[in-house]
C-alpha cells in the first residue's frame, strides 16, 4: 500500500493529460478509475495513511464481529454435558449463529441510509459485545435455549461489518488497488471464522468452556474504540444535481458525536413533507435492492459458484469437531481442544498463503490481461484469478473425504484442509470484487447478497450432513462435494468467457442497478509503448 501511495503522488505531479494517471514502478502510466474530483472531501483524494487507518479499523471490526457468533465452533462438544444435550443439539447452536449471519444484513443494512455506514458498524459491535456476555453467562443446565438464542442474536450483528467493508473499499480505493484491498479484507473475514475457533480451542483446553466467549470481549471492545476514534463516513456523491449532506463539524469530538450519536447528520438533510416522503421511499428501495441483486442473472450464476465453492469449506469448519474429537474406537481421532486448535493451523497456513498470493496477483493479473488485450478494461478480467483455486479445490475435498473414509493419518487431513482453505480464500475475494464491480453504485447491497450465498450452504449442511453421510458414507459425501465443485467450475468458465453477455441481461432487467467500469481505458500511449 505504501508503494501505491508514492505512485499517487507521482501521478498527480507528473500527469499533463486531462485524465489523472499514476506511474507504476515499471514506468507505465495507469489511468485512475474512477477519476477523482478536485474536492479534498472526496475519499479518493484522502492521504493513503488516512485510508489505511480507516481500512485497518474496519478490518478489525469485521474480524472481531465475524469470529464472535461461533466462537465455540471447536469447543461445543465440551458443552454437551453442561446442558445434558446431544452433540447435534450443540451443533444447532452453531447453526443459529450462521442463520444470524445470513439474515442480519437484510434487516440492518437499510439503516445505512438513515444513520450511515460508520454508525451501523459501531452499534452492531455494541450488540455483539452484549451478545457475547449473554452467551458467556448461559452456563446452567437449563440454559441451552437462551444460549442458542444468544448465538442467533450475536449472529444477526456479526455479519454487518464484513458486509459494509466493501463500501469503504469502493469509496477509498481505485480500480487498480481494489484487488489487494479485497484480498486483505475477505481473508481477514474468513480467517475470523477459523482463527476464532482456534483461539477458543487453546483457551478451553485448560479453562472452563465459557471463557471462549469472554475472551472475545477484548477484540470486540478494541474494535468499538478504534471505529469510534478513526472511522469516517466515506460516502461521497459525485452527482452535482443531487443535494449532499452538510459538512460535518471539524472539531474531533463534535465530528464523532455527529457521526455516531446517532449518525443522522452523515446523511443528506432536507425539509418539508416532500423530502420526508422521498426519504421513506429511498429506504424502502434500499431494503429491496439486496433482493434484486440476489436474483439478478449475473449474481445467480456467481452466487451458485460461491454457494458451493465457499459453502463446502464452511461446512468443513463447522463439522470439524464431530470428526476429530470422538474417540478412536468411535471412528474419530480422540483430539482434545488443544489438539483441535493446533490442527486448524493447517487452515491458517492456507489462509496466509492465499493472502500472499492475492496481494501480489489479484490486481496484477487482470491488469496484465487488460494491457495485452488493447488496454481496455473488462470486468471479467478479474475472474482470471479463479482458475487456480477452481482446479485445486476438488483435489482438497477429495483428499479430505478419503482421509476420513479410510481413517488415514491426521496429516493427510491437514494437507486436505490446507488445500481447501487456500483454494477457497483465493477465489472468495475475486468473486466478491467481481460482483461488486458489476453493481458499483450498490457495493454494500451486493455484499449482502453474496454473504447469503456464501453462508447458506454451511447453514444447511448442519442439518443435512448427518443424513447425507449416513446415506452415502463420509468419503462419498465429500467426494460428491468435489464433483459439485467441478460442476460450478463449468459455470465459472462460462462467466470468464461470456460474463459480459450475462451482465447485459442483468442491465435489461435492472437498468438502475447494473453499473460497471467496463470499457474504461486503463493505459495510455505511454503505457502501450513501454
Amino acid at each position: 500500500m505504501s508503494e501505491t501511495a508514492s505512485e499517487e503522488i507521482k501521478g498527480t505531479l507528473t500527469t499533463a493529460t486531462p485524465q489523472k494517471v499514476v506511474t507504476d514502478k515499471h514506468g507505465r502510466d495507469v489511468v485512475l478509475i474512477p477519476q477523482p474530483t478536485d474536492d479534498p472531501e472526496d475519499p479518493l483524494n484522502w492521504p493513503m495513511r488516512k485510508k489505511i487507518i480507516i481500512f485497518a479499523s474496519v478490518c478489525l471490526a469485521a474480524f472481531a464481529a465475524q469470529m464472535s457468533p461461533n466462537s465455540n465452533m471447536l469447543t461445543f462438544m465440551s458443552q454437551v454435558p453442561a446442558y445434558n444435550r446431544t452433540a447435534n443439539d450443540l451443533l444447532y447452536s452453531v447453526a443459529a449463529g450462521l442463520a444470524g449471519w445470513v439474515a442480519g444484513p437484510f434487516f440492518f443494512i437499510p439503516l445505512v441510509g438513515v444513520i450511515g455506514r460508520s454508525a451501523v458498524i459501531f452499534w452492531s459491535l455494541v450488540g455483539i459485545f452484549a451478545g457475547q456476555i449473554w452467551g458467556g453467562e448461559m452456563t446452567g443446565a437449563n440454559d441451552y435455549i437462551p444460549f442458542t438464542i444468544s448465538r442467533l442474536f450475536t449472529g444477526l450483528f456479526g455479519g454487518i461489518p464484513a458486509i459494509l467493508g466493501s463500501g469503504y473499499i469502493v469509496d477509498m480505493f481505485f480500480l487498480h488497488q481494489r484487488g489487494k484491498a479485497f484480498a486483505v479484507f475477505e481473508i481477514i473475514v474468513i480467517f475470523a471464522v477459523v482463527g476464532g475457533g482456534t483461539l477458543g480451542g487453546f483457551i478451553a483446553n485448560n479453562n472452563p468452556w465459557d471463557l471462549v466467549f469472554w475472551w472475545t470481549l477484548g477484540p470486540v471492545g478494541a474494535a468499538i474504540i478504534l471505529v469510534f476514534v478513526f472511522v469516517e463516513e466515506t460516502t461521497y456523491d459525485r452527482d452535482a444535481v443531487v443535494p449532499g449532506r452538510a459538512p460535518l463539524p471539524k472539531s474531533w469530538l463534535a465530528n464523532r458525536i455527529a457521526t455516531y450519536l446517532p449518525g443522522i447528520r452523515t446523511q443528506p438533510a432536507g425539509k418539508g413533507k416532500e423530502f420526508k416522503a422521498e426519504l421513506i421511499y429511498e429506504q424502502v428501495q434500499r431494503a429491496i435492492i439486496p433482493f434484486q441483486i440476489t436474483f439478478a442473472p449475473i449474481t445467480l450464476l456467481m452466487g451458485t459458484y460461491i454457494f458451493i465453492a465457499l459453502g463446502l469449506p464452511v461446512m468443513q469448519a463447522s463439522t470439524l469437531a464431530t470428526y476429530l474429537e470422538p474417540p478412536v474406537a468411535a471412528g474419530g481421532y480422540g483430539f482434545s481442544s488443544l489438539q483441535m486448535a493446533f490442527f486448524t493451523m493447517a487452515a491458517w497456513v492456507g489462509i496466509f498463503c492465499a493472502q500472499v498470493y492475492g496481494y501480489f496477483f489479484n490486481d496484477k493479473t487482470p491488469l496484465w490481461v487488460a494491457r495485452h488485450r488493447g488496454g481496455t478494461w473488462h470486468t471479467e478480467y478479474r475472474l482470471a484469478n479463479t482458475i487456480l483455486p477452481s482446479l485445486l479445490l476438488p483435489i482438497g475435498l477429495g483428499l479430505w473425504g478419503a482421509g476420513l473414509q479410510y481413517h488415514l493419518h491426521f496429516m493427510v487431513l491437514a494437507v486436505g484442509s490446507f488445500i481447501i482453505w487456500f483454494s477457497a480464500l483465493l477465489a472468495l475475494p475475486v468473486c466478491y470484487n467481481y460482483i461488486i464491480e458489476c453493481f458499483l453504485h450498490n457495493p454494500v447491497e451486493a455484499s449482502v447478497s453474496l454473504n447469503a450465498y456464501r453462508v447458506s450452504f454451511g447453514l444447511i449442511s448442519v442439518f443435512i450432513s448427518t443424513d447425507w453421510q449416513t446415506a452415502v458414507g463420509v468419503g462419498w459425501m465429500w467426494g460428491m462435494g468435489a464433483f459439485f465443485i467441478v460442476f460450478v467450475d463449468i459455470i465459472m468458465i462460462g462467466l470468464i468467457l461470456k460474463g459480459h453477455v450475462v451482465r447485459q441481461w442483468t442491465t435489461i432487467l435492472s437498468r438502475t442497478l447494473a453499473f460497471t467500469e467496463d470499457g474504461a481505458t486503463i493505459s495510455n500511449k505511454h503505457d502501450e509503448a513501454a
